[in-house]
């Protein structure tokens, strides 16, 4: 439940080796590759020459997945058919797939055509449906001189308005046809007056469409024409897509024998993009990130013609400023479920901690807290159930974990769909006991914003940032104030004193803030740095301990909402329930009643828990994690066969 501890692997090896050294870095699946200048001394880079160089199988690639994307065919890699010792024909290889693409883009060609002209007859279809009470040849109504005529639709809600407006100006309108929401007009008017027509029709939101003049007839005879030829067109699309599929399964057997090979050749030589060579070419280097537990095993697969240099990624970044790609390492499917959640936000960066473990428990907690139901809690599995199996696996387990707890919470609220009184409750009633609800909530997140403190006093030391981690209002001395301030106040309203002494509380929380407000001298002073002023920094400071202060408050305040919303859940319930009683005395009440009752319960379930779903993330994303969470990393992408599997 950390982030993986990362190495950074360079390996030198000499023209011979290049393909079997690349093979093994992409097949072991965990490889990110970095530019070896990045990792060395400025002197040794600039002596080396980079081995980037025209890829040998680019064409050949190119040309087979022309062909794949052309039949829609995604044939399955397999590292057991890699093999790069067998020699394999390049230009031979080419040349089939040249064939077997100049057969194939004949057909796709055709059947482009006959999409263009299906999508006409259809759109042109359209039309004459909607003119097909028309005895007029279409064709003259192209042949108006003095009068211009437009065609197109009207939203029904502005018709009658529209003509209204046309009472006293030289147009015309003839409304031919009507559907659901549009009423289909013709607009005739004079040539002088055109520019005018058209401001009067946007301001009623007219859409102008085309005449299909070009056919000959009337709109019914067109309509019987148009038809036909779209059958006849269809059909013809159907003969070059069979005709597309026997070319690919008379070649599918020799795809299949090569695609892997190809691609893996293929895969070798752009991994060479990031190769650094001596001078005369005669050694080369590769360098990238490998996690710290794959790093033994893979030298084991070296021969003797391979050095293999690894240093760990703390090392680096001692001598470099280099960012160091993150992995998270959760065990669990619970765990790696809530990586969605943390990665929503942000990836941690190298140096901070992962997290995902207290989300999760601190996610699963207030959802149930807010939304404490077992018959809503058990739909609200039942759907996450689902997206596990058919969606997104990690949201699905986020769901049906929240959704367990808010069956826990029923239990301890005695509420079934909304019923407080079908089963005792075995913790308190929310609409009766509000005050204990509220003291829950708002001690609760005194203590979750705490643990954040604490957690960003571990990333400043990690991270060997002392003013973070000492002087900063989430570090030391945020806490020395926070929680003095805390007890004191409690103290204060519950027995009508302060358990400490006056004074000295009052010296422990000055010396706290001016710890805050020269926090960037302190943090300077202890990492025996030269210590600088910042331009603005007696006004950044101060605004700095009045915004401490008012979300020191504000974000314990905030967690009121925990309360809220699981007062809000009987609350609504209560209403749905009294008006389903209301309309029950009356004629066909029962049915009505039982409609509100699941209106009702559909509204509880759907919207209550799309609102506390957002609540609890936002409760996780702005009170917690401004805490401690950085969220500055970049994910971990090893260099893959098919680019297309880097999550």
């Amino acid at each position: 439940m950390a982030v993986t501890k990362m190495e950074n692997v360079t390996l030198a090896f000499s023209r011979e080796e290049l393909e079997k050294v690349h093979l093994n870095l992409i097949s072991s699946d965990e490889f990110e590759p970095i530019q070896f200048k990045d990792i060395v001394d400025d002197e040794i880079a600039g002596e080396l020459f980079q081995g980037k160089s025209e890829n040998p199988y680019k064409e050949l690639y190119n040309e087979m997945t022309n062909f794949l994307k052309i039949t829609g065919y995604k044939p399955l890699f397999d590292k057991r058919q890699v093999k790069l010792k067998e020699n394999l024909d390049v230009e031979a290889t080419i040349k089939r797939f040249r064939l077997m693409n100049k057969g194939v883009k004949s057909f796709l060609e055709k059947r482009n055509e006959l999409s263009k002209k299906l999508k006409e007859y259809k759109k042109v279809l359209f039309h004459v449906k909607i003119l097909a009470n028309l005895n007029v040849e279409l064709e003259n109504l192209a042949e108006f001189r003095r009068v211009k005529l437009l065609f197109g639709r009207v939203p029904l809600r502005h018709y009658e308005a529209l003509v209204e407006s046309l009472l006293k100006v030289p147009i015309l309108v003839l409304e031919v046809n009507r559907d659901e929401s549009n009423s289909w007009i013709f607009v005739f008017t004079t040539p002088d007056f055109m520019t005018e027509a058209h401001k009067i029709l946007q301001s009623a939101y007219f859409e102008e469409d085309k005449l299909p003049v070009d056919y000959r007839g009337t709109p019914f005879e067109v309509k019987e024409r148009i038809e036909s030829l779209i059958e006849i067109t269809e059909l013809s699309i159907k003969e070059r897509d069979s005709a597309i599929k026997k070319v690919l399964y008379a070649s599918k057997e020799f795809i299949d024998g090569v695609y892997s090979t190809v691609l893996a050749h293929k895969r070798v030589y752009d991994l060479a993009n990031f190769n650094d060579a001596t001078p005369g070419q005669n050694l080369y280097f590769i360098s990238g990130w490998m996690p710290k537990d794959d790093v033994e095993d893979f030298g084991k697969k070296l021969d003797g013609k391979v050095l293999m240099i690894d240093k760990s990624a703390e090392s680096i970044q001692k001598d470099k400023k280099i960012d160091v790609p993150v992995k998270l390492k959760n065990k669990g499917f619970l765990f790696q479920g809530y990586e969605l959640i943390t990665k929503m936000f942000g990836t941690p960066n190298y140096n901070e901690i992962d997290p995902t473990p207290y989300v999760t428990a601190f996610f699963i907690f207030m959802f149930g807290f807010m939304l404490g139901d077992i018959g809503h809690g058990t739909i609200l599995f039942l759907f996450g159930y689902f997206m596990n199996k058919k969606g997104s696996k990690k949201f699905g387990t986020v769901m049906m974990s929240a959704a367990l707890s808010s069956v826990f919470f029923g239990f301890m609220y005695g509420s079934v769909f909304g019923f407080e009184d079908w089963i005792p409750a075995l913790w308190l009633r929310p609409i009766l006991q509000i005050n204990q609800l509220l003291v829950v909530s708002i001690y609760f997140g005194i203590g979750m914003l705490s643990f954040g403190m604490i957690l960003n006093i571990i990333n400043g030391f990690r991270q060997r940032n002392l003013e973070k981690a000492i002087f900063s209002a989430q570090g030391i001395a945020g806490l020395v104030f926070y929680w003095p301030s805390i007890v004191a106040v409690s103290f204060y309203f519950i027995r009508g004193n302060i358990p400490f002494n006056g004074i000295m509380l009052t010296v422990v929380l000055i010396a706290a803030l001016i710890a805050m407000f020269f926090k960037k001298i302190l943090g300077q002073l202890v990492s025996r740095q030269k210590v600088s002023l910042p331009k603005g920094f007696w006004v950044e400071s101060g605004f700095g301990i009045f915004e401490t202060l008012i979300s020191f408050l504000s974000n314990a305040i905030s967690y009121v909402r925990l309360a809220a919303f699981a007062l809000m859940h009987g609350a609504l319930f209560l209403a749905f329930w009294v008006m389903a009683l209301m309309v029950l005395p009356s004629p066909g009440g029962g049915v009505w009643a039982i409609i509100i009752f699941l209106l009702g319960q559909l509204i509880l379930v759907g919207l209550e828990g799309l609102v506390v779903f957002i609540q609890d993330l936002r409760l996780v994303y702005y009170e917690f994690f401004t805490k401690f969470f950085e969220a500055s990393g970049k994910d971990f992408h090893p260099f893959l066969f098919r680019e297309d599997d880097v999550e």
